[in-house]
């Protein structure tokens, strides 16, 4: 989705109102250690991605899952937070950012060998 200074508001606001109604008005949905990393807002806002990141990734995108189901009430419950002329529709996506970062840099430590630095600081530890 195309980001304007306006989408990106936007998409703060959304996040913590979600954030909100995640931690108080939805009780009946576990999502665990699940948080919401980031909202893109479609131009028109009338379509939002959530992207949800966690500790463990089962637990995550079972949190996903969970919150795709009651996207409907999830949506109901934000309208009445946020104030704008339309609620957006909600589309719940697991965030793989911090475990691809994780996995290049464990890739990167075992192609790469240590520096006389890095050992420096390893025997300070």
């Amino acid at each position: 989705m195309k980001k304007t200074r306006r989408t990106s508001r936007v998409g703060e606001n959304v996040r913590d109102a979600l954030a909100q109604v995640l931690r108080t008005d939805l009780q009946d949905v576990n999502i665990g250690w699940s948080s919401i990393s980031e909202v893109e807002v479609s131009p028109d806002l009338q379509y939002a991605r959530v992207y949800m990141t966690g500790l463990k990734e089962e637990e995550t995108k079972e949190a996903v899952e969970a919150l795709r189901k009651v996207a409907g009430k999830v949506r109901y419950l934000l309208g009445k937070r946020i104030h704008l002329r339309y609620t957006p529709e909600l589309d719940f996506r697991y965030d793989e950012t911090a475990m691809r970062a994780l996995r290049v840099e464990t890739i990167l430590r075992e192609v790469m060998p240590e520096t006389p630095q890095e050992k420096d600081d390893s025997d300070e530890s």
